[in-house]
């Protein structure tokens, strides 16, 4: 449980200010739709190359 408190402390501390969390909200969101696209990528390759060997 130490761990997790932590953990949790230095969040805390990181994300102090309203500027701070104002640009990793930023960051993540970006990350999230890079990961989303990527996802949506592969996915409809995947059909494509299964539409060719049929």
């Amino acid at each position: 449980m130490d761990g997790l408190e932590n953990l949790l402390s230095t969040l805390d501390y990181i994300l102090d200010t309203k500027r701070k969390r104002h640009i990793t909200g930023g960051i993540l969101i970006s990350v999230s739709l890079l990961f989303g696209g990527l996802a949506l990528t592969v996915m409809t390759i995947k059909n494509e190359v299964n539409n060719y060997e049929q």
